[in-house]
């Protein structure tokens, strides 16, 4: 690894030095140590526990409605909404079983299952939830905040955030997912923070209520706020973000979120986080990349993005389906059928949600100018030839990718394009093969209608900006993927995220070996195989029975998210 004080080297070398390749695998254990398998659900021993309700899913909102801001009128904060944020987003979806196994799964989706992302609230008071300030965990086992600190000093914090607002904080825990996946952990941490935050964006667009990154934090401040800067060792949370939730409507323009100041909690704190594992295995590199991309300073003020334009060809439907049964049935697909397809204008639609516009969720949450794009693998879309697009997410990127892409490609419009979609046809012909060879040979990469290499821009925003925006760049292809999802499901097929790919080989599918754009997340959306062996459970089947399930996931079982 690179030097500690150069964190631009440390990152890149850590990105370099865990590519798949044909011929060799990201460093990692090479088995499964059932014994040490991490527990999916961190417990803050001691700490009061505040239950919040099941919200029954219902036929409202529309889901459509949900992606666009001020679509739907604020619904009040309370103890009501503010369970339902939650349980929209990072709560238990269903309970899986099968040859006595039982395992999770939850709403917003993880690599493997792992589920390394952890989430927070910091609120003033809120009725029936609470009389004062305070700093919360969220415990999705038993859909409950776990109140950790009171915060007096909340007033101060809210004098800088729009008038109503609530703090979702979220966290990642390396160890969960390096303890299948080794030194390549970090990345999928940072995939599944950003399928997370669009997961809270789209719950809370549900209620009403906008969200922003807060950028402007440092890293250590964000850690001070929710306590996670008195953990140490193998399990300790690393400080991600923060989302700012308030009614939709309110003013917050990025100057003022650049300068929002947050307080360091007096205490006293309440509970001590629950050992997750009797054992562990160190990945050093994992600690020094994870250190380099922590931000110490807001980014310059031109770094942040506020020019955008109305996506005007995103139709918002008002008619089903109903955006809840979405989010909540939500699926991984684990195998596709190889037959199933989709009808063009489906094909359209689904990639508008992926364009960033004024005001679209949940891309209206992030500050930055979009830099990741689509390489697509065209397999079974009707009217459309099968072969290699590109879809530009930012205009102003055409001219890089053309500079970037092979020599030879056609760029060409396909029939029936919507004028705001920046979606070129590069070649024609079979690629189903490819998907699946730069997929690590997955069959499921094209067995579907059509699979994904999200291309970021690369070199050039971390050499800019700095290593911190490396975290961004995987933040905002794990946003892409959550739409991806949640389209999918809405469409009537399904959807996976691919992490498994050799880097190298997917991006010179498309383009120039150099760096200047990465592949860094594969996805890919098909009609799903279900196995008939499964037997699915409600998710808290065992808070409204009284019946117990354990709290590890069942020693020997890995299973899609």
């Amino acid at each position: 690894m690179a030097v500690p004080d150069d964190p631009r080297a440390t990152i890149r070398a850590y990105h370099e030095r865990t590519c798949h390749q044909p011929s060799a695998w990201a460093r990692a254990l090479g088995y499964l140590d059932w014994d040490s398998q991490p527990n999916p659900f961190r417990r803050y021993q001691g700490a009061p526990l505040v239950a919040l309700e099941l919200v029954p899913a219902g036929d409202l909102p529309g889901y459509e409605l949900a992606f666009r801001e001020g679509g739907l009128l604020p619904v009040p904060v309370d103890r009501r909404s503010v369970s339902q944020l939650f349980m929209d987003s990072l709560a238990l979806s269903a309970w899986k079983e099968a040859e006595g196994n039982r395992w999770s799964l939850r709403v917003n989706p993880s690599s493997g299952n792992l589920h390394p992302t952890e989430g927070y609230l910091v609120s003033g008071a809120v009725p029936g939830l609470s009389d004062a300030p305070a700093v919360y965990h969220y415990a999705p086992h038993e859909h409950a905040l776990e109140r950790l600190v009171d915060l007096p000093e909340w007033g101060r914090l809210a004098g800088d955030l729009p008038r109503g607002a609530m703090l979702v904080g979220l966290t990642s825990i390396p160890w969960r997912e390096s303890w299948k996946y080794g030194e390549r952990a970090l990345r999928y941490c940072q995939h599944d923070l950003g399928h997370a935050v669009a997961a809270v964006a789209v719950a809370a667009a549900g209620l009403g209520w906008a969200t922003r990154l807060l950028d402007g934090p440092s890293s250590a401040s964000i850690a001070a706020l929710l306590g996670v800067a008195r953990q140490s060792g193998p399990e300790a949370e690393v400080p991600e973000c923060l989302l700012a939730v308030y009614p939709a409507g309110g003013v917050f323009p990025a100057e003022q979120q650049r300068h929002v100041r947050l307080p360091r909690p007096s205490g006293p704190w309440a509970g001590v986080p629950a050992v997750l594992s009797p054992e562990h295995v160190d990945w050093p590199v994992i600690g020094a990349a994870e250190a380099a991309t922590r931000r110490d300073v807001p980014p310059p003020a031109e770094w942040w993005w506020s020019e955008r334009a109305e996506n005007t060809s995103l139709r918002f439907d008002v008619s089903p389906p109903m955006l809840r049964r979405i989010v909540h049935g939500r699926r991984s697909a684990v195998d596709l059928d190889g037959r199933t397809g989709m009808t063009r204008e489906d094909f359209y639609q689904i990639l508008l949600k992926c364009v960033p516009g004024e005001g679209q969720v949940p891309f209206s949450t992030l500050p930055w100018r979009p830099c990741v794009h689509l390489g697509l693998f065209v397999h079974r879309v009707g009217d459309l030839e099968p072969g290699l697009y590109l879809l530009v997410r930012d205009a102003e990127a055409v001219t890089a990718l053309r500079a970037w892409t092979k020599p030879g490609f056609l760029w060409a419009r396909p029939d029936g394009c919507p004028a705001s979609l920046q979606l070129f046809r590069l070649s024609e012909g079979d690629c189903r093969g490819l998907a699946s060879r730069v997929s690590c040979g997955q069959a499921i990469a094209g067995d579907g209608a059509f699979a994904v290499a999200m291309l970021a821009e690369y070199a050039q925003p971390i050499a800019r900006w700095g290593a911190w925006h490396w975290r961004r760049l995987h933040w905002e292809a794990g946003a892409i993927g959550q739409v991806l999802y949640l389209e999918a499901e809405a469409t009537g097929v399904r959807g996976t995220g691919i992490g498994c790919f050799f880097d190298a080989d997917a991006g010179a599918v498309f383009g120039s070996p150099d760096d200047r754009f990465r592949s860094i997340y594969h996805f890919t959306v098909g009609g799903p195989v279900d196995d008939l062996r499964l037997r699915t459970l409600e998710p808290y089947g065992h808070l409204t029975t009284g019946a117990t399930t354990s709290l590890p996931a069942p020693s020997g079982v890995m299973a899609p998210g």
